[in-house]
């Protein structure tokens, strides 16, 4: 019995972009249409297959090295294969993308053929993001509450550790304040 194709609505729903090909041999990664434009590539010329360095050009600056590195290990390796990245700058956005798939060998062992899917994590990482700021927030509260405490108590000792507690939950805060580049410029 032939399994069905995977509705489009499933796919949204957990994330998945679109899928990639990359024929070894000719050095060309084939990208479906949506994966190709979440990457502010020509969909079409993506269909028939882009360059390594095409490819790797729509990745974030800071991401390029380590994912080229990891594409070229991963060759040689063979098997399955997970690389998280970031994209640059296009119509979507900076999108944060997981790569997963396999990479097939000859029988000498070269790279032939790898093939997977890619998902955008953009929404989940902002949200795991979000979390997290809560929780700081909340711990930081506490620590207040705390620090009150310790004060009623007539106990400096104890309130000097805990206002530097509360210094260390301030670093913690300040890590999810914007960069000053990614604020808006009047």
């Amino acid at each position: 019995m032939a399994e069905a194709p995977i509705p489009q609505s499933v796919l949204d729903a957990s994330g998945v972009v679109g899928t990639w090909v990359h024929d070894y041999w000719a050095g060309q990664l084939e990208l479906s249409a949506s994966f190709a434009d979440l990457l502010g590539l020509d969909p079409e010329a993506a269909a028939s297959g882009v360059s390594l360095e095409t490819f790797l050009d729509r990745t974030h600056p800071e991401d390029r090295v380590r994912i080229e590195s990891y594409l070229h290990a991963a060759a040689v390796i063979g098997g399955s294969m997970e690389a998280e990245f970031r994209t640059r700058d296009s119509r979507s956005g900076i999108r944060t993308l997981l790569m997963r798939g396999r990479i097939e060998r000859d029988s000498d062992g070269r790279a032939t053929r790898g093939r997977g899917i890619a998902i955008d994590r953009t929404e989940e990482q902002a949200a795991n993001l979000v979390q997290s700021e809560r929780v700081v927030n909340r711990m930081a509260e506490h620590v207040i509450a705390l620090r009150d405490l310790a004060r009623a108590l007539h106990r400096p000792a104890l309130t000097d550790r805990i206002e530097h507690l509360m210094i260390e939950i301030g670093f913690e805060l300040a890590r999810f304040l914007p960069e000053p580049e990614d604020e808006s410029r009047h």
